[in-house]
């Protein structure tokens, strides 16, 4: 185990970062967000159907919707499965429409163009330094428009992706792991895992054998995840791996 000071002063480790060939990270909220915001556009697009809600409202329904649908019960995903989710979402966010159908289309090219979303500053410096050491890609609950979004960036359109839909199971089910170990050809714990969803990324990745850091841009400390593990900016990946 090897053990450094971070940029908040405190000891920062990783289990064996000597042995990592492989960098993963979550899409959204990781490395990428969606501009305006999902409120926002799901309003407008509530709106241009005839459904016009105020901005709250959509927004904690949308957050309700999340919780209730995050991924299908058994984990496991297609390109299907994913739209009907999404759908399932919206159906919640505007129960009072009976355009639902339309409003689900357009949200969903609406996130298919790059040009909706926006990368997080500290990302692509990270990923292009970690690219002169590492395979670095993408490990995401998305479905393949996540590719089309990813190509506008030059770092992001040379990593691997990994997106639910084309594995066959969603984060975090462990199959989901192994199945992109076994493409990797590495062995789990050759493989970090840096996302910022506490289930889906740190626990799912550390219950595959894993590691992973998990990245809490707003501070906020889960309690079941240790603060060693925990990293406030992509730059502490670096450093984790120094």
């Amino acid at each position: 185990m090897v053990s450094c000071r971070g940029s908040r002063g405190k000891d920062v480790v990783l289990r064996s970062p000597n042995v990592i060939r492989c960098v993963l990270f979550d899409a959204v909220g990781t490395l990428i967000y969606p501009y305006p915001s999902v409120a926002a556009v799901y309003q407008a697009a509530g709106v241009a159907k005839g459904c016009d809600l105020p901005i709250e409202t959509v927004r904690t329904r949308f957050h309700e919707a999340l919780r209730l649908y995050a991924v299908s019960p058994d984990l496991r995903s297609d390109e299907t499965l994913e739209r009907e989710r999404w759908g399932r979402i919206v159906d919640h966010v505007f129960a009072e429409s009976d355009k639902t159908d339309e409003i689900l289309d357009r949200l969903w090219n609406h996130f298919a163009k790059c040009d909706n979303w926006s990368v997080y500053k500290d990302a692509l410096p990270v990923l292009e330094t970690l690219s002169r050491t590492y395979r670095v890609g993408l490990a995401s609950n998305f479905d393949r428009r996540l590719r089309t979004v990813a190509g506008h960036w030059p770092c992001l359109s040379d990593a691997m992706v990994f997106v639910s839909s084309e594995v066959g199971w969603a984060k975090p089910s462990p199959h989901y792991f192994a199945a992109i170990a076994q493409v990797l050809q590495l062995q789990p714990h050759q493989i970090l895992l840096v996302g910022d969803d506490a289930r889906n990324d740190y626990h799912g990745a550390t219950a595959a054998g894993y590691q992973a850091l998990f990245l809490t841009r707003d501070g906020k400390q889960p309690e079941e995840i240790p603060s060693e593990a925990t990293i406030e900016s992509l730059q502490e990946v670096i450093e984790r791996l120094a």
